[in-house]
């Protein structure tokens, strides 16, 4: 029998958040600013660090199923996961001050290599210690519910990193002004913020949170070929990811779409998208709790279907929103941000439940590659969205310096009713979604966690 517990204490749900806020600023950073850092702050034309970025997210894309194989397969006295927490928390920080560090004067060929190369090695220590944080909530606990808990946690833990280094980042590289030396520094000093934030964030998480039972769980012996393929043999867990993808794919439209909706549409400055993203991200920490007593209430799959619905009703409205309806458009934002709160926590609380379904198969316990695989979907699917957005303005006709009612058109289907329709299409899959409290009880009674 695994040892395993039922229950995990406030304080240590509270502390394996905290892992999330030092993480999930500096994915924010990186996500809103990093190409505004490279071109107004370090003047590298976009194109070379475009480029450089998109050679570089190759590596980004196919790194989260290697490094969960990697904790999958390792071994030492800390466990398979928090080694990289305590070895990695360090690292992270210091490559986090690097990436806002680099010098001035950078140029062609040796702009695109330092842009390259820090990247590549910022996103691998980022990955390493992100992918074994993710997966330690599996080990956590293996209750159903539990882990809806844990990971309520952890997505208010995230929703307050978003809100720091969306919102409040800007505040600190633009302190001095906006001309390229003050946004140098800005940035240089926004870097060791956000990296000695993540640095501590995820040591605390080292000192304070500890799997029970890790010792017991030997390495996976699978190749990492035979990991990847088995995993993709799980039917709720393939069942999930598309899921997933089609939500995820229509959250990175709309938030694409938004700058250029609110500026084109909406006839209003670049400064009402931050208030907008504002108050989703603050929508959506205040429903977390709400949706996860939907989710102890009925099930997982329910509870992520109905918020992927709402949201798809409120983004097909955004299409009718005009010039001098922004309050009209923060009110569909707040609904949105309603909707959207499931999917910053349930997902993330389903993933968990599918290991066991394997360990029943295998006999292993592989939440590494689990997480890996997920995280590799996610990534796609962001740039699927992103470059989509892209095409559909191109098709449209957009040109920045004579905005055309067709390219206002084809900004308000990327904002709204096209991003729904992918929302709706996750919902009869989530709707049939095979694994709910009984039959997670009854994989976890076969396999002697329960009498």
């Amino acid at each position: 029998m695994t040892t395993t517990r039922t229950e995990l204490s406030r304080g240590e749900k509270l502390s394996y958040g905290v892992g999330n806020v030092g993480l999930q600023g500096v994915v924010a950073l990186v996500s809103f600013y990093l190409l505004v850092y490279y071109t107004d702050a370090l003047l590298v034309p976009a194109g070379i660090a475009a480029t450089a970025l998109f050679f570089a997210k190759i590596w980004d894309i196919v790194n989260d199923p290697l490094f969960g194989w990697i904790s999958d397969r390792t071994r030492s006295r800390f466990g398979r996961r928090r080694v990289y927490l305590i070895f990695g928390a360090v690292p992270l920080a210091i490559v986090t001050f690097v990436l806002f560090a680099l010098p001035a004067g950078l140029e062609g060929a040796a702009a695109f290599m330092a842009i390259l190369v820090s990247f590549v090695v910022f996103d691998t220590l980022l990955t390493a210690v992100a992918m074994p944080y993710s997966a330690m909530s599996a080990e956590l606990t293996h209750d159903y519910d539990e882990r809806t808990s844990l990971l309520a946690y952890s997505s208010v833990g995230a929703v307050i990193g978003f809100l720091l280094g969306g919102a409040v980042a800007p505040a600190i590289f633009g302190a001095a002004g906006d001309d390229p030396a003050a946004l140098q520094a800005g940035f240089r000093t926004a870097g060791l913020i956000f990296g000695v934030l993540a640095g501590v964030s995820i040591g605390y998480v080292a000192w304070r949170v500890r799997p029970i039972g890790a010792a017991e769980v030997r390495p996976t012996e699978f190749p990492i070929v035979r990991s990847i393929t088995t995993t993709l043999r799980n039917r709720p867990f393939v069942r999930l990811i598309v899921a997933f993808g089609l939500a995820r794919f229509g959250f990175t439209m709309i938030s694409t779409a938004l700058p250029f909706f609110v500026v084109r549409r909406l006839l209003e400055d670049q400064k009402k998208v931050g208030a907008i993203l504002g108050v989703l991200l603050v929508v959506v920490a205040v429903f977390i709790p709400f949706w996860r007593r939907v989710a102890v209430r009925s099930s997982k799959g329910f509870a992520y279907a109905v918020g992927l619905a709402i949201t798809a009703v409120g983004m097909a409205a955004v299409f009718i929103v005009g010039e001098g309806q922004f309050g009209l458009m923060m009110a569909l934002t707040a609904l949105i941000g309603f909707g959207i709160s499931a999917h910053w926590v349930i997902p993330w609380a389903m993933l968990p439940d599918v290991v066991e379904y394997d360990q029943l198969d295998t006999g292993e316990r592989r939440e590494g590659m689990y997480f890996g695989v997920y995280g590799l979907v996610d990534k796609i699917f962001r740039t699927m969205g992103l470059v989509v957005v892209g095409w559909l303005l191109a098709a449209f006709g957009y040109q920045p310096d004579n905005v055309t009612a067709s390219a206002v058109l084809g900004i308000r289907l990327a904002a709204g009713p096209i991003p729904a329709v992918f929302l709706l299409a996750a919902v009869p899959l989530l709707l049939r979604y095979p694994i709910d409290r009984d039959s997670h009880a009854e994989v976890r009674r076969e396999l002697g966690e329960l009498s």
